[in-house]
């Protein structure tokens, strides 16, 4: 959906710029607009990706929040912002002049047609699709609930186990993957009454995964199905993990060069203002459960839970996790990945939650799926004392649970193309506080 909606709206905006060019200049030809493409095709990135960073190309997100225009207008201030300052550098190399005018009357048109066509999808889109559901488990209660709220789907039906009267409208089935593998005369009902008629079924794991964008529970305790999914050895996977650590060295080195000034002033002040130690190490366990030390800046007194006075702000923007730069380039960390937990912490899910390990399979990161869509995390130990067990141990647990099932869909589902949209959105995140996911 996302690759159409990005090809359609290119198309939209080289029309726009078509119409524009042509109405407002005395001298258009062909040759005039292959020009100004090579400097509008830039802008037309800087605003995907604004777009991008802003939610716009996240249909599931767009239609529970609706249009924010608050978003839609920073969006467009940054667009235009960085766009100018691209094609001020870029017009005298193709040799064009775009006048300001023009650049505003395409990016106000484009903007009005991004609003119309995303509006346009959720009128579209309210054709609600017929569901019916077979089994009874926890995933598909959370599945009921979710899909009652849905303006996308409608339960038309629901089968404990059995499913004999089935309503002639059915456009999707979903089954409990358990109960698909035990039942063969329940295999042979879902082929001859919906299979074979072309109506589309998926288990109740996989639906889970695509609609919620995580892992549901029973899918983590299940190992045969959890490791059919997180297979590594693939030539896409080797090639991936090649690009990301590239990115990751060259990155690294850049922003290190770029933050050494504040990496400086940050030090300096919290040496005179809190009168302590600037950097220090915390060990967390990094791929395949090795042992690392992550460097921070000093944010709280030591040996104590108190905020210090800098710490506050730099928390806020997350400017004290600037020395991790240093564990990327070290390949301690990725700039995406699962969050590194603590080394005690670690030993202690892993006693209580199956398949725990699996988030270490892969490289941890400075940011990551699961900040993005869940909220900080329940602090099972104070700084490197003994744990404590709360009061609460379900509370506890379907947190840890909720983390690591974001942590294992980011597994399955990584890409460079989700590494970027994760690290701008967790860019936009320390300017603009927005609603974190449940």
């Amino acid at each position: 959906m996302r690759i159409l909606f990005l090809l359609l709206d290119f198309v939209i905006f080289l029309i726009i710029a078509l119409i524009v060019l042509a109405t407002r200049s005395s001298s258009y030809n062909v040759s005039f607009f292959i020009a100004n493409c090579f400097v509008l095709i830039p802008a037309f990135l800087i605003i995907t990706l604004v777009l991008l960073i802003f939610s716009f190309y996240d249909f599931k997100i767009l239609h529970k929040k609706q249009i924010e225009y608050s978003n839609l207008a920073i969006a467009f201030v940054f667009t235009f912002l960085f766009s100018s300052t691209v094609i001020y550098f870029l017009a005298p190399i193709f040799k064009v002049v775009t006048p300001k005018t023009n650049l505003i009357l395409i990016f106000i048109i484009y903007y009005l047609y991004i609003i119309i066509s995303r509006r346009l999808y959720v009128v579209i889109i309210k054709k609600q699709i017929n569901v019916v559901l077979i089994g009874k488990n926890r995933t598909l209660a959370r599945l009921k609930k979710e899909l009652l709220n849905s303006p996308y789907y409608k339960i038309i039906a629901s089968f404990d186990r059995h499913c004999d009267d089935v309503p002639k409208d059915t456009e999707l089935v979903i089954v409990s993957n358990s109960l698909l593998s035990n039942d063969t005369h329940l295999l042979t009902t879902v082929f001859e009454k919906f299979l074979i008629k072309n109506i589309e079924v998926k288990t109740d794991f996989i639906f889970f995964e695509d609609f919620l964008h995580r892992t549901p529970i029973e899918g983590i305790k299940d190992s045969i199905w959890l490791f059919q999914g997180i297979t590594t050895n693939t030539i896409n996977y080797i090639i991936y993990s090649v690009i990301k650590r590239t990115v990751d060295i060259l990155t690294s080195l850049i922003l290190l060069v770029i933050f050494l000034p504040i990496m400086f002033l940050i030090y300096i002040l919290i040496k005179i203002i809190d009168k302590n130690s600037p950097i220090f190490s915390q060990e967390r366990v990094g791929k395949m459960g090795i042992p690392i030390y992550i460097y921070k800046f000093r944010t709280m007194v030591p040996t104590t839970e108190k905020i210090t006075k800098l710490g506050k702000i730099l928390r806020n923007f997350r400017l004290d996790e600037i020395p991790q730069l240093i564990n990327i380039l070290k390949a301690d960390i990725s700039f995406v990945g699962p969050r590194p937990i603590w080394n005690k912490e670690h030993q202690f899910i892993n006693k209580h939650i199956a398949n725990n390990p699996v988030r270490t399979m892969v490289t941890p990161g400075l940011t990551g799926h699961a900040q993005l869509n869940h909220k900080a995390p329940v602090v099972y130990c104070v700084q490197d004392k003994s744990f404590f067990e709360n009061k609460n141990s379900d509370i506890v647990f379907d947190d840890a649970y909720k983390r690591l099932s974001y942590d294992i869909w980011y597994i399955k589902n990584r890409s460079i193309f989700l590494d970027l949209e994760i690290i701008l959105k967790t860019a936009k995140r320390m300017f603009i506080k927005d609603t974190v996911l449940k």
